[in-house]
């Protein structure tokens, strides 16, 4: 079953779509990505929020007032932002985890973290372990990318303008090798979002690691072809862009 094929199953094929302000929030469909990384601000409301590739800063417009924000892109596009609390890092996520005091530059542990780097999964997925480095048991990762359209948007090389690049594979891996983490994708446009939770927090025994080069070399050269083959849904355990959804996501 390809996307296009489940799509409309989401939100109902006449894409209904209640307003947060009206309707109730238990059915409200996102419109978008960033509609659904709003609610989870509004909801969580966190302390500490770290958002991995910026770009030109639309999504930190969406943070609320009491947090506060650490962006992390080589190269920024944001010169001024309307928030009282914020830093930018313009340095690459390695170079950021490797080298960077994390939580002294948050002020604490990550409450909230949206990951939207680099569209390779190799790089998704050693930015949501090392945000794992700084979790607690209640952290929220947001992982953006991880439903591909089709073969040519989800190609590790990027040719369109909408580019998912091959992050799916991140969730695919997760739900393979991470059974302790609680992994879904919300069915949202354009190119889904993954909610990560259940990491263990610093109290915990360190994660076993060792699967990763042997993971990432098996999925290395798995194509959108194969992921039909083994089952969107299945492989990337897609649920509706709702609020309901999220809601069971982040209460689980």
């Amino acid at each position: 079953m390809t996307r296009d094929s489940f799509v409309a199953e989401s939100c109902g094929e006449a894409g209904q779509k209640a307003s947060l302000s009206g309707g109730g929030l238990s059915d409200f469909c996102y419109p978008t990505y960033f509609d659904l990384l709003a609610d989870a601000h509004r909801r969580l409301e966190p302390r500490h929020y770290l958002e991995i590739g910026i770009n030109e800063g639309h999504s930190l417009r969406l943070v609320g007032p009491d947090t506060r924000i650490v962006g992390v892109d080589p190269t920024p596009q944001v010169s001024d932002l309307n928030h009282s609390n914020w830093e930018i890092v313009p340095t690459t996520s390695e170079d950021f985890f490797r080298h960077h005091d994390v939580v002294g530059l948050l002020g604490g542990l990550v409450d909230l973290a949206f990951v939207d780097g680099l569209h390779q999964f190799e790089v998704a997925l050693a930015d949501v372990l090392s945000v794992e480095r700084y979790a607690h048991a209640r952290t929220v990762v947001l992982l953006h990318d991880v439903l591909p359209i089709d073969a040519v948007t989800s190609d590790r090389k990027r040719t369109t303008a909408i580019w998912s690049g091959d992050v799916w594979k991140v969730v695919a891996l997760l739900r393979r090798y991470r059974p302790d983490l609680a992994v879904t994708t919300l069915d949202v446009e354009p190119t889904g979002m993954a909610v990560i939770t259940g990491f263990g927090g610093l109290e915990a025994t360190a994660p076993d690691q060792s699967w990763v080069q042997t993971g990432v070399e098996h999925f290395l050269a798995a194509t959108y072809e194969d992921l039909c083959a083994m089952g969107i849904k299945e492989t990337l355990s897609v649920v509706p862009g709702t609020a309901r959804s999220f809601a069971e996501c982040i209460d689980r």
